[in-house]
C-alpha cells in the first residue's frame, strides 16, 4: 500500500516600512496659453495605417490608428512632436535603424482645454449679442 505524503509549507512575508521623504516640485514660469483654438484648428485628424513591412520590422500595431500627420502636427504645435529613431533587427547581431516621428497626445489636452474655454467664450459673446439683437427687435 502507498502512503501519499503532502507537505505543507508556511510562506512568511516580511515587510519592512520605508519612509520615503517626498519633495514637491514647483512649475516656474507659469503662462496661460491663448491661443490654443488656433493651434488646435490647425491640426488635421487622420486615421492610417502603419506600411505592413515597417509595422513587423518595428513591432507597429497592424490595425487603423487615428492621429495627425507628423509633419502636419510638427508645423502646427512643434512642441508635441518628436522625431525618435527605432531600431529593427537586421541580421545576426546586426541592426539598422528608422525613424517615427511621433506625437505626444497627452500633451496635447491642454491645448483643447483651452480652445473649448475660447469657443465657449465665442458662444456666450454671440448669445449675449443675440439676446440684445432681439430685445432691440422688440421694442
Amino acid at each position: 500500500m502507498k502512503r501519499a505524503i503532502s507537505f505543507c509549507f508556511a510562506v512568511f512575508t516580511i515587510s519592512a516600512s520605508l519612509k520615503v521623504s517626498a519633495q514637491e516640485v514647483t512649475q516656474a514660469n507659469v503662462k496661460p496659453v491663448s491661443n490654443s483654438l488656433e493651434m488646435v484648428s490647425k491640426l488635421q485628424p487622420v486615421s492610417f495605417n502603419y506600411d505592413k513591412t515597417w509595422a513587423e520590422k518595428l513591432k507597429l500595431p497592424a490595425t487603423s490608428q487615428y492621429g495627425f500627420v507628423g509633419a502636419e502636427a510638427k508645423s502646427a504645435v512643434p512642441s508635441v512632436v518628436t522625431v525618435q529613431a527605432k531600431q529593427y533587427p537586421a541580421g545576426k547581431n546586426a541592426y539598422n535603424s528608422a525613424t517615427i516621428t511621433k506625437v505626444d497626445y497627452e500633451s496635447l489636452i491642454p491645448l483643447l482645454v483651452g480652445s473649448i474655454k475660447e469657443q465657449q467664450q465665442q458662444i456666450d459673446e454671440l448669445k449675449r449679442e443675440l439676446h440684445s439683437l432681439k430685445s432691440q427687435a422688440s421694442k
